[in-house]
């Protein structure tokens, strides 16, 4: 299965040998990092990870992971990706990253959106969970539109930059995302 999704704006497409060094650009930008545990990535270690998403992109539905390049009128713009945290539980999770010039547009909210869709539609999944920094508010905002839930809020759990941060768990449920 090819695993492309397209919307009224946008593609989104498994990531290819070709999309690294857009990844690399979107992955090298201070702002993909500000709230996050992680620092920005050298090219080598990223060019590592696209990699991993490309090779466990063949064990879907049942587990493994994927990258979608969203692109918009012919350029790539942004990712959304998920991946099986726990192939027993069907528990999977999503997250995102888009070119800082793109936000404000409602890209992110479409193209999460259509990965949702695809991801209960395809794959086996009954829990989807976004992990974001408390202090993110466009991305606690961004799962919001998306029609996850906000389940809780966890302590000091993310260490950036030196300071210890909140973090949200959000989730959608199969047995809720089919009654919506």
């Amino acid at each position: 299965m090819e695993h492309k999704i397209e919307t009224e704006r946008l593609l989104l497409r498994p990531l290819i040998k070709s999309d690294i060094a857009f990844m690399q650009v979107l992955m090298e930008r201070q702002e993909s990092y500000q709230y996050e545990t992680e620092t920005p990535k050298p090219k080598a270690e990223i060019k590592k990870q696209c990699r991993w998403y490309m090779k466990r992109a063949s064990a879907l539905p049942d587990e493994g992971a994927i990258r979608w390049v969203v692109i918009h009128d012919g350029v790539r713009i942004g990712e959304v990706h998920v991946t099986c945290n726990w192939e027993r539980t069907l528990e999977w999770e999503i997250g995102w990253y888009f070119l800082a010039e793109y936000w404000g547009k409602a890209f992110a909210t479409e193209a999460s959106k259509a990965a949702i869709t695809y991801v209960f539609a395809h794959f086996k999944v009954n829990r989807l969970a976004a992990f974001i920094n408390a202090e993110n508010k466009r991305s606690a905002a961004l799962a919001g539109r998306a029609g996850m839930v906000l389940e809780g809020r966890l302590r000091e759990t993310r260490l950036v930059q030196g300071t210890y941060c909140d973090e949200y768990v959000f989730s959608l449920l199969k047995r809720d995302y089919i009654q919506d």
